[in-house]
């Protein structure tokens, strides 16, 4: 019983991480109708930069965290300027196909920076471990689990209840229409892309207490978080929850019960599974896309 207890607690903590991953991509989704491939890299970029500039430059947890938040925001915006400034590119598509070409991009430039080094950072509530029903886990479980719960609450009352949200969500299912109206689709999509660098910067934070950051680590990141988002069903903020638990979970007892070896192919049967027998994922909705 303590084994799946524990087993229990570090997926649930491993899956608050690829939930907030989620929630990036269906941020973008919903204002842009584009999968955005860079969403791993904001992951690596603010856990790998908190860290950084803990260890290496004994920046305060508290500094390096938010700085790390900010420079991934700026990285965000960044993403959109290339993107629809430059590039002018406007079908999801397109703005598909060229995010994997950027999160390469800033893959190179943070080995180059990091010097293929690897980094981590202490929890902000400390080292001390937890009993939970006979299991031992740390602090940071908790704190990703409420921080998980918090950004989907949050997320949810901004698409529902504030203007710019609501505009968002209405920007990939016709952007024309609402340029007929005055709303600008790159600043609608601009606020995407910052809204979901900041969240993949919180994800990278809460990560690194949990393990170590380097420059390759977006990549395995993002591909389970779209896994967990397409699970959930793309652009539902409680379905990104519910789908990042659930992949987190399910990589936790392949470890515990199996090997580890085979916890990291989990997300790719999910995947899999979904797009081949429900591809709105299990709280989404079929919609029509400009192609």
């Amino acid at each position: 019983m303590d084994l799946f207890i524990q087993v229990l607690l570090s997926g649930l903590s491993v899956g608050a991480i690829y939930a907030i991953v989620a929630l990036g991509f269906g941020v973008i989704f919903n204002a842009t109708g584009a999968i955005n491939f860079v969403q791993g890299e904001y992951v690596m970029v603010g856990g790998l930069s908190a860290a950084m500039l803990y260890e290496a430059w004994d920046v305060p947890i508290f500094v390096a965290i938010l700085v790390a938040i900010a420079v991934t925001t700026v990285l965000g915006l960044l993403t959109e300027m290339g993107l629809l400034g430059f590039g002018r590119l406007r079908t999801p598509a397109a703005i598909t196909i060229a995010t994997i070409a950027i999160a390469v991009i800033v893959k190179g430039a943070a080995m180059l920076i990091s010097v293929r080094d690897t980094y981590a950072l202490p929890s902000v509530l400390g080292s001390e471990s937890l009993r939970i029903l006979g299991a031992s886990t740390s602090r940071q479980t908790i704190l990703n689990l409420v921080l998980a719960v918090l950004v989907v609450v949050a997320l949810t009352l901004f698409f529902r209840r504030t203007k710019l949200g609501t505009t968002l969500r209405a920007a990939a299912g016709d952007s024309e229409t609402l340029q007929t109206f005055g709303v600008s689709y790159r600043t609608t999509a601009r606020w995407a892309f910052v809204i979901a660098a900041a969240l993949g910067a919180v994800a990278g934070a809460g990560l690194a207490p949990l393990t170590v950051m380097s420059f390759d680590s977006g990549t395995l990141l993002g591909l389970k978080g779209f896994a967990a988002a397409m699970l959930g069903g793309l652009g539902n903020p409680q379905g990104a929850l519910a789908g990042g638990l659930l992949l987190g979970v399910a990589e936790a007892v392949v470890a515990g019960y199996g090997t580890s070896a085979y916890a990291d192919v989990v997300a790719f049967v999910v995947l899999l599974a979904i797009l081949t027998f429900k591809p709105t994922g299990m709280f989404g909705t079929a919609r029509a896309v400009r192609t």
